[in-house]
């Protein structure tokens, strides 16, 4: 019994260990990782608009295509460029931000107007780009030094992910002998007053507010996007020119100019954007939006999502042990339900799950332990089966075996109830009856002795018999069954004693022959040997 009691306990084992052992397949698996981000894009797609300070304090100038179109081809004539300049910088804005590459000389006149209307804006960040990353000798595109003389200059790069999508940014890029902070975080610290961001192994502090960007990722802040294309007000750089804007609206205010006219390239597909993809200055707005709302979004980390597997993993395989049926179904569908809630919970406080990771470990645990105990039900079932046959065939057996003393016990009572049979016979038809009584009241408890050895609840009364003659009794009862089917019983058994319980050895022999009798054809012999 216990060797039977510890075989489900080492399948559940070994399934257990099977699951465990797939888990960092499951969960650091490039193409899971990337369903996990597809997940995530979905709940922040779905997720309601956001509204925060920082969405108000930002505002977009647009080099649109109605730009483009009334003052003439892209890039824009610096001497454009430096009238709608000149005219933010009457607004008064806390900083403004060039996301464009300024860095040939065009111009003399023009270099110069553009040079004097950075220098009138209080705080400008200039945009810097590394030529190739590939490259054996990579260059920055750096803006003119007659710009960048007392200004900040910054990386203007996203960082795609492997299927061109963008969650996140570098904050800081290095090359070529260099390294710049990005320009959305540079425009957040302008506009808060803060010093030089300051670097830890987790984290970079800028000010008073912490970015979880740590350097073993390389210092990557995923950007907590506010909403598509349009979540930011927005100025057309022609309405500047035209003089239709009041420069008020730019004071106190982080202002971005950008290219965002279709065909000019600055476009990216991120999460939320649709089939042209995100402008530039919108993915830099939100990228300063995340910063200044604190609205931070932190991978779950390695320990996190190893405890987050280990607990689905626990909760499938308890589900699959215990439930069968339809209630195993509705608690595996609370299982994926609850993991889906909690993508959405926990993306509002700030936390990124890896939901594709979490599916497939539930996929797979429920799959596996389900393999394993489907593997164990129907070897239980097989057994159950065989002893259900085995059982119908003692049940044939014992009826096969009660039949036999019965017409003993019937015959000899309908004979002795008669007025005018003689005492003498009624005396031995009396001891007759009490014979074969005895013999069946034997035979059933036989049987039950037999099932109670299958079952384990009773020994076997061992004794030293003569097997010869207890086979003699035993085939001559067996003569009688035969006799129907007109079928010679042959013994040869040699006169030996043996160490057995007689009552069930004579059982078991008795059956042996009725079923060499039962499967043979008339007229045939059955030979009982030892």
């Amino acid at each position: 019994m216990k060797l039977i009691s510890a075989k489900p306990l080492l399948i559940r084992s070994l399934y257990v260990v099977v699951v465990l052992a797939t888990l960092p397949f499951l969960i650091w698996n490039g193409f899971i990782q990337q369903v996990s981000a597809e997940w995530n894009d979905l709940i922040l797609r779905m997720r309601p608009a956001q509204m925060s300070p920082a969405l108000q304090q930002v505002l977009l100038v647009a080099i649109d295509d109605r730009t483009a179109a009334r003052y003439g081809p892209l890039p824009l004539n610096r001497a454009r460029l430096a009238e709608g300049l000149e005219t933010i910088a009457q607004g008064a804005p806390k900083v403004v931000v060039l996301d464009l590459l300024l860095s040939e000389s065009g111009d003399t006149t023009q270099d110069a107007r553009l040079a004097g209307a950075v220098h009138r804006l209080p705080a400008v960040v200039l945009g810097a780009a590394l030529e190739s990353d590939a490259s054996d000798h990579p260059r920055w595109i750096l803006p003119l030094p007659e710009l960048a003389l007392g200004r900040s200059v910054a990386h203007v790069h996203a960082a795609p992910d492997a299927d061109g999508d963008v969650r996140s940014v570098l904050l800081l890029k290095q090359g070529a002998g260099k390294r710049f902070w990005a320009l959305g975080l540079e425009a957040a610290r302008l506009a808060t007053g803060s010093d030089r961001p300051v670097e830890s192994a987790a984290a970079v502090t800028l000010g008073p507010i912490r970015i979880p960007a740590t350097e073993d990722d390389g210092r990557s802040m995923l950007i907590n996007y506010a909403g598509p294309e349009g979540a930011f007000p927005r100025l057309s750089f022609g309405a500047l020119l035209d003089g239709s804007v009041n420069p008020e609206r730019f004071r106190d205010r982080i202002v971005i100019v950008g290219v965002t006219a279709q065909g000019s390239g600055d476009r990216l597909f991120t999460p939320l954007s649709s089939g042209i993809g995100m402008s530039g200055v919108e993915i830099h707005a939100n990228v300063i939006r995340t910063i200044l709302d604190r609205a931070f979004l932190v991978p779950l980390g390695v320990a996190g999502e190893f405890g987050g597997s280990l607990l689905l993993v626990g909760l499938c395989v308890a589900a699959v042990r215990w439930l069968r049926g339809p209630r195993l179904f509705v608690a595996l569908s609370g299982v994926g339900v609850l993991v889906v809630a909690a993508g959405f919970v926990s993306i509002r406080y700030g936390h990124i799950l890896p939901l594709g990771s979490f599916a497939a470990v539930g996929l797979i645990a429920s799959a596996v332990a389900g393999a394993g105990e489907y593997a164990w039900l129907s070897k239980i079932l097989a057994r159950e089966t065989t002893k259900r046959k085995e059982y119908a065939f003692r049940v044939q057996a014992i009826a096969h075996e009660i039949k036999t003393p019965l017409p003993a016990i019937q015959g000899p009572s309908e004979l002795i109830a008669g007025e005018d049979f003689p005492e003498e016979q009624r005396v031995k038809m009396a001891g007759l009856i009490h014979k074969e009584s005895k013999r069946l009241t034997n035979l059933i408890q036989t049987f039950l002795n037999v099932e109670r050895i299958a079952a384990g609840s009773l020994a076997l009364q061992r004794t030293e018999i003569d097997l010869q003659a207890l086979c003699e009794e035993t085939i001559e009862r067996g003569r009688l069954y035969a006799a129907r089917k007109r079928i010679t019983i042959e013994a040869a058994i040699p006169n030996i004693q043996v160490s057995a319980d007689p009552d069930l050895l004579s059982f078991a022999i008795y059956n042996l022959i009725t079923n060499g009798v039962k499967y043979s054809p008339k007229n045939t012999v059955v030979k009982v040997s030892a």
